[in-house]
């Protein structure tokens, strides 16, 4: 589900949700005008393009030869997304400047691949704990890592929206890659930082954990942001894992 916000006149955020194929994109995009919207929803394709071409059994890519782990295609996927939008940027004056996060999710036999560049989030709600299991290329993460912020300055931090990395801003990028097992009534919760600026990490747990209807949690979520102002476009990506 994703929303515009009560401030924001674009939605530059894209997803997308093929359980076919086991693929779960959440893309917060940036740039003026439709810059930022053209970034994410490029990621989104070109990530989904790449794992159309994967075989999941044989773990070839487009039939090459060279067996591939699905981290390892996540990796392929997000670069090549990284370079579609510079080679994008370079090419018109109106796209200079964009560029998008992206965090995005490969189920496939009980397990949950994941890649992640820049601060769109992904959480593993469990045995009702929550975890946040990516980690932000943000300025203030740094800043955390480094024990000079604590996590309640983190939240009022003048630069807490300036990330560090993400597609579009260089020609290399580095891409975080992990997974994890999930188990019955597991759920993993993807979402830009127009949801995670607005509502705290206790309050997804316990509003996410409290329903197994989807749709309602993530509407509930999204209003919640809105009321608290809804200053940004806000995305949500929600697996159930009933398996």
């Amino acid at each position: 589900m994703t929303d515009i916000g009560r401030v924001r006149e674009v939605n530059q955020d894209s997803f997308a949700t093929i359980d076919l194929m086991g693929i779960y994109i959440v893309a917060d995009g940036m740039g003026g005008h439709a810059a930022g919207e053209k970034a994410s929803l490029s990621a989104v394709a070109t990530t989904i393009e790449v794992f159309s071409a994967y075989d999941f059994e044989t773990k070839k890519l487009n039939g090459n030869e060279t067996p591939l782990e699905i981290c390892d295609v996540i990796k392929i996927a997000l670069r090549e997304s990284n370079n579609r939008i510079i080679q994008a940027s370079i090419s018109s004056i109106t796209l200079q400047g964009m560029g998008t996060t992206e965090v995005m999710a490969i189920y496939y036999e009980n397990r949950v691949f994941m890649g992640h560049v820049g601060d769109s989030r992904a959480y593993l709600i469990k045995n009702g704990q929550i975890k946040q299991v990516t980690k932000d290329h943000s300025v203030v993460q740094d800043l955390k890592d480094q024990g000079l912020l604590t996590e309640e300055e983190a939240k009022v931090h003048p630069y807490r929206n300036v990330i560090t990395r993400c597609l579009g801003m260089q020609a290399d990028v580095d891409v975080d890659t992990f997974s994890f097992d999930v188990g019955y009534g597991d759920k993993v919760l993807m979402c830009s930082d127009g949801l995670t600026n607005l509502v705290s990490d206790e309050e997804i747990r316990e509003i996410a954990s409290n329903s197994s209807d989807l749709e309602k949690i993530n509407k509930t979520l999204i209003d919640l942001a809105n009321h608290r102002g809804g200053h940004d476009n806000i995305t949500i990506v929600l697996m159930h894992n009933v398996d």
